[in-house]
């Protein structure tokens, strides 16, 4: 059993945030001085949605809740755990018990309680919810027990990484738990901020908790001179409006994606960088499809050149993806991906596709048993560059001979259309792209049940993976990464999953310092500070 006690300084991410001028950007000169009861101000390119985070798993909401609400622990930069809702905690393959710290106070005046945080659990782990977060957070088969200053998670099947998944979750007050619909447009966390005004679509407004003082040892409090007496969030799609928004200096901080990301890199430093996979691909294992077959899917990847993709895909800022797990906390660090996915080899995929039937026809597309090689190939339009890159594999195919239906559509229609019953033996090549810190979460996606029983939506079938990850869930964080590189290695050599690119998500700031270096989106959060630039 590992026992672990916090110590030290909080490295939370503390910012020091220069008061915006009209000329030069970073946060070189000035006074340094403390601004007093200033405004940061924050966008973001789209409506995260309900606030309620255990019911809306949005990636932009990331950006938005940590402002008021905290975890039991984080991670720093070099993927230790460290302590924040809770003062110590031990972990094991099979349970997490944190020892809740007894001075934090909720928003509307309650205080924080080890029973609040295993409500929290419980919440997620009740099917009646719908959470998304079963299953990827909270396993299926956990229980939860508190007592007055400690709350325990156990589980029947080993994880490696419990105390990742449970630990940096958002703990919602009681309130809040009770009635769902209460934080949909507000918010009730015990976070060194509060939502004070919602204008979903438009702006979220948050105000500074002067009472706050339960923050890690040397994270800032209400009272320090310097935290900003209100967070503006905007809503703005646009790109070009962020980017010039940052550039004139009315904004502090944003994302900036695309075309523009050139002229505002030239300008600012990044503040923060969160690598994720942006580009990958499932084939369908479902029985009946061309893609069951190993040496078809091992065919189709030597016919294509991952580099080439991974440059249109991340438009030349990216890298090829190296694991499935690459966001932080990096708990594990290694390359797993890219000396196992099957090299470029335009004549050895012929030759394995001739081997398997698969023979070209006067139009030169490949068939068998009266069958066409045409991949039904969907993918997601949500970003421009997805749509080039489709389009290059599908050349790249044509090559050998494969053709290729495109289903490209926006998210919402992606996801109903690969996440209903049978998904799998409807499509060949499904585009995949999911993040989250530890492997055991995304495993979920390329083995156990296919829609709608679980998220394996290539119905992906591989004995000898599903072998390696037993026997590695019986270590815990770090101890288990090397049986997961080996798991890895062997569902990429199997083309089961092709992970092709990956590049960091950036925000930008102006005027702004990172006083510990920041290693997640809720690090940029506890313990903002303006000073004079």
């Amino acid at each position: 059993m590992k026992t672990t006690t916090i110590v030290g300084l909080a490295a939370i991410g503390a910012l020091a945030l220069s008061a915006c001028s009209s000329g030069g950007g970073g946060a070189a000169g000035g006074s340094g001085e403390p601004v007093i009861d200033g405004t940061l101000k924050f966008a973001i390119n789209e409506d995260p949605g309900s606030l309620f985070r255990p019911a809306n798993s949005s990636a932009t909401l990331s950006y938005v809740y940590p402002w008021a609400y905290e975890s039991p622990v984080y991670f720093n930069p070099e993927g230790e755990p460290q302590g924040w809702l809770a003062e110590s905690w031990e972990d094991t393959p099979t349970s997490v018990t944190f020892t809740i710290r007894d001075d934090a106070t909720c928003s509307d005046g309650t205080k924080l309680t080890a029973e609040t945080v295993a409500n929290n659990y419980r919440w997620i782990a009740d099917p009646a919810n719908g959470s998304s977060f079963l299953g990827l957070v909270v396993p299926a088969d956990a229980q939860v027990e508190n007592d007055e200053r400690s709350v325990t998670l156990t589980t029947a099947t080993p994880n490696s990484f419990l105390l990742t998944a449970l630990g940096t979750h958002p703990i919602y007050c009681q309130a809040a738990l009770d009635d769902p619909d209460s934080t949909v447009s507000a918010t009730n966390g015990t976070g060194l901020f509060q939502l004070a005004e919602a204008v979903p679509g438009d702006h979220y407004t948050f105000e500074r908790r002067d009472d706050y003082t339960w923050g890690p040892e040397g994270a800032p409090t209400g009272a320090t001179p310097g935290v900003p007496k209100e967070v503006v969030i905007s809503v703005i799609e646009n790109a070009s409006t962020r980017a010039n928004l940052l550039l004139s200096g009315e904004l502090n901080l944003s994302t900036v994606a695309g075309p523009d990301e050139d002229r505002v890199a030239s300008a600012l430093e990044p503040y923060t960088q969160i690598m994720g996979i942006t580009g990958g691909f499932v084939y369908s294992q479902a029985e009946g499809q061309p893609t069951a077959d190993k040496n078809v899917r091992i065919a189709l990847t030597k016919a294509l050149d991952l580099d080439a993709l991974m440059k249109v895909n991340t438009a030349g800022r990216g890298e090829r993806a190296t694991r499935l797990a690459v966001t932080p906390p990096q708990v594990c660090q290694y390359d797993a991906a890219t000396p196992n996915l099957p090299k470029t080899d335009i004549a050895g995929a012929e030759k394995l596709l001739d081997e398997a039937g698969w023979v070209k026809g006067a139009d030169g597309i490949r068939a068998k048993d009266g069958e066409k090689l045409e991949l039904d190939f969907a993918w997601q339009t949500r970003w421009a560059e997805n749509a080039a890159t489709a389009e290059l594999a599908a050349d790249q195919w044509a090559e050998i001979g494969v053709g290729v239906n495109h289903l490209g559509t926006d998210y919402g229609a992606f996801m109903e259309r690969v996440g209903k019953e049978g998904s799998a033996s409807e499509l060949d090549v499904i585009w995949i792209a999911p993040n989250y810190p530890v492997p055991s979460v995304l495993s979920s996606f390329f083995s156990g049940p296919a829609p709608t029983g679980g998220n394996n939506f290539g119905a992906v079938s591989n004995p000898e993976f599903d072998r390696l990850v037993a026997e590695t869930t019986g270590s815990t964080g770090a101890e288990a990464c090397a049986g997961w590189e080996a798991a890895e290695a062997e569902m990429f050599a199997s083309a089961d999953y092709v992970s092709f690119a990956m590049r960091p998500d950036v925000t930008y700031g102006r005027g702004v310092k990172a006083v510990i270096q920041p290693s997640g989106m809720d690090t940029y959060v506890t313990g903002v500070t303006l000073v004079n630039e």
